[in-house]
């Protein structure tokens, strides 16, 4: 049910756009309404972050998302709902990228994308608090190798540390491929579109069952940061990812315990070759 296709050279942010989509049309008439762009002057990234793309490269696009069947449900079924959908995402962009022919792109709880420990796509679900939310996705295609953060809190600490400063870079679907030509972004777009219908159509078990199985943290040795992740912060730790669980909690074993925690509240960062 994707009828609605706005496209813009530039816009201030794809977000916003579909936001207002949202709120003239209405959920059930702006449900499936896309907004792509090939330039945002103002994209949003999880926590308040930017989103920084070339012009023209990339697969930079926000959905209307509030199926007819939510109009019935119960506020705790829709919350049910929105849960499975924020983790839906990531699996239906690694999804769409096996369908183009990487096999290494993984989810990067909770709402990223990396391959070969580099960063390869982001996204952000705003959910309006009754029964729509606006998704936005941002897929590097085109794009050369960038930094993206660097990761410095033991430098900052002056110790010797377990965390030596990190730089996680971008990497991009025609890096993966190794084309010589510029991919088409319009197939992605649709793979990535197709496959969220299908994952959002499973049972919450069986959703979970495919979200572990695109999973690159269980396992791993990852930083908490409670502030950002160029902040260091008192109350940080180091644990091992244990699971997700279908509230979408990132359960992390640690020296004090295990932890459940909240994609709203934390960031991780994984250490990188570690499993």
């Amino acid at each position: 049910n994707w009828e609605c296709v706005e496209y813009f050279e530039e816009t201030d942010s794809t977000m916003l756009r579909a936001s207002a989509l949202l709120a003239e049309l209405g959920g059930r008439e702006a449900h499936g309404a896309l907004v792509v762009a090939d330039w945002q002057t103002d994209g949003v990234g999880r926590r308040g972050r930017n989103w920084e793309s070339g012009r023209g490269q990339n697969l930079l696009f926000s959905m209307v998302w509030s199926p007819p069947a939510l109009s019935e449900a119960s506020p705790v079924d829709v919350l049910a709902h929105m849960v499975q959908l924020n983790l839906a995402v990531s699996v239906a962009v690694v999804r769409a990228c096996e369908l183009v022919g990487i096999t290494s792109a993984k989810v990067k709880w909770p709402n990223d994308v990396w391959a070969l420990d580099r960063k390869l796509a982001g996204s952000l679900v705003d959910f309006n608090g009754e029964r729509a939310a606006v998704v936005g996705i941002g897929i590097n295609v085109n794009e050369q190798s960038a930094d993206v953060v660097v990761v410095t809190d033991d430098e900052r600490r002056g110790e010797a540390g377990t965390w030596p400063a990190t730089v996680v870079q971008r990497v991009g679907v025609r890096e993966l491929l190794g084309s010589a030509e510029p991919v088409a972004r319009e197939p992605l777009l649709a793979h990535v579109c197709n496959s969220l219908e299908n994952l959002m159509d499973l049972s919450p078990e069986s959703f979970l069952d495919q979200y572990r199985r695109a999973d690159m943290l269980i396992g791993r040795s990852v930083r908490v940061h409670h502030a950002r992740r160029e902040v260091n912060d008192p109350r940080d730790y180091d644990g091992t990812v244990v699971d997700i669980t279908k509230q979408g909690f990132l359960r992390v074993r640690h020296a004090g315990g295990d932890a459940t925690l909240s994609g709203e509240e934390i960031s991780i960062t994984p250490r990188l070759g570690s499993w």
